[in-house]
């Protein structure tokens, strides 16, 4: 379990604080920090971080709001708990606690400028709190008893005045001088839920102050004493006294489950994440728009290609055939085909064919001046794998006839015999029977 570190901001020291880190179960005092916030950030890692604040500054009250979606109940509070308040509700934060039956719940009120001075001022250290809570509610509260209610109030006592819980998430704060009057009032309107006892815990500040200390309870030298309390009422009044340092004692009693978390609403880091991406969703949603737009073009050309690809598979197929038609069966045309062509190149004619003896004698005819090719016949030469070539030309002179002759011989790697030569027309037509060499 994690553990917890409670922070306690002085409000009359600029930046001091204390501090008291408490691991589960606490049963003993604890030792109590004192320091800058800057020091609470350093030994805060991987602890939950609850801090309390004056319980004059928030107001625990329970409105009457009919059950329903919670959403609806925090934006109804404001006007519910209107009569119940000093200032005008929009300058006022709400937040919400537990619902006691299906027309009231409880609810928490704080005006927005001490709650953004305290979160500005945690925030400057590196703190992120995840609880911040009035220190009423970290009080020690009974547990309930099967089917009945908790029958004790509490009362801390420190210096001229009292903090006072009356309910899991109920209470204020009092001077002492008006402790005895302002309790025997709600005992008038919670006669419902009139308590058994009251519990006084003595907490007094001590005489003189570390710097950044923190009161202690029981240090009772020049403390103010309570008047008696709720004489004749019938009511048991339980007085206590401890050394125990307060924040010592209210985190060792704090109970999450019974505390009003006041990071509700436009301070819930949900709700913050929220307000710092509202600019960017215009922005995200055109991207979106974009990889929509993208990803479907890319999809449409991938099945346009694909249609091409099958048409062309389609036909490759068909040329097979037409090529092939001994061929009973296409599987893959391309792989057949290709196959088909390497035993027809294994047969020889690529090496010893029509076109492997035309690239041999190509250079030397491009190379002869004024010849006009008219006629070319191939034939294999018998009883060899050479090919042999017909070629009639015309050619300007016989001494030109008789160069292309060497040439041939010379770059070809052919044999060349002119079959027959005559003048005609200031030219020379004649006959030329070319083989090519046997392979190997």
């Amino acid at each position: 379990m994690r553990a917890k570190l409670f922070i306690y901001l002085q409000p009359d020291s600029s930046g001091a604080a204390s501090w008291v880190r408490v691991e589960e179960p606490a049963r003993q005092s604890l030792n109590v920090g004192h320091g800058t916030l800057q020091d609470i950030a350093a030994v805060s890692a991987g602890c939950r971080i609850i801090a309390l604040v004056p319980g004059a500054d928030v107001l625990l009250a329970i409105a009457n709001i009919p059950a329903g979606n919670r959403q609806r109940a925090m934006n109804a509070i404001p006007y519910a708990l209107e009569d119940q308040l000093a200032t005008d509700v929009d300058t006022l934060h709400f937040a919400l606690g537990e619902r006691l039956d299906n027309t009231r719940i409880h609810a928490a009120a704080v005006d927005r400028a001490p709650m953004d001075s305290w979160l500005d001022t945690l925030r400057q250290a590196h703190i992120e709190p995840d609880v911040i809570t009035s220190e009423i509610l970290a009080l020690p509260w009974p547990e309930a008893r099967p089917g009945l209610a908790a029958t004790s109030w509490v009362i801390l006592v420190n210096g001229n005045k009292a903090l006072v819980r009356t309910g899991p998430q109920t209470g204020w704060v009092a001077d002492i001088g008006n402790l005895d009057a302002l309790l025997r009032i709600a005992l008038q309107e919670s006669s419902a839920a009139r308590p058994e006892q009251v519990r006084v815990i003595h907490c007094t500040p001590a005489t003189t102050f570390a710097p950044g200390g923190m009161p202690t309870c029981g240090e009772r030298r020049d403390a103010q004493e309570p008047p008696e309390l709720l004489a004749d009422t019938g009511i048991t009044v339980d007085v206590e006294h401890s050394d125990e340092a307060m924040l010592s004692f209210l985190g060792r009693a704090y109970n999450e489950k019974n505390a009003i978390n006041l990071l509700q609403g436009s301070y819930n880091r949900r709700e913050q994440l929220g307000k710092l991406w509202k600019p960017w969703r215009p922005a995200l949603a055109m991207l979106a728009l974009l990889l929509m737009i993208q990803s479907g073009m890319t999809i449409a050309d991938y099945l346009h290609l694909k249609t091409e690809n099958d048409a062309l598979t389609q036909q490759i197929a068909q040329t097979y055939l037409r090529t092939f038609p001994d061929a009973r069966k296409v599987v893959n045309p391309r792989a057949q085909m290709e196959q088909r062509l390497k035993e027809l190149r294994g047969n020889g004619i690529e090496t010893g064919g029509f076109i492997s003896l035309l690239g041999d004698i190509g250079p030397s005819l491009k190379e002869t001046p004024g010849i006009e090719i008219q006629r070319i016949n191939y034939a294999n030469a018998q009883g060899s794998n050479a090919g042999k070539i017909d070629l009639a030309l015309s050619i300007g002179d016989l001494q030109s006839l008789d160069q292309l002759k060497q040439r041939l011989t010379t770059q070809g790697k052919v044999t060349v015999s002119i079959e027959s030569a005559a003048s005609r027309d200031n030219k020379v037509e004649a006959r030329l029977q070319i083989t090519g060499q046997n392979p190997g």
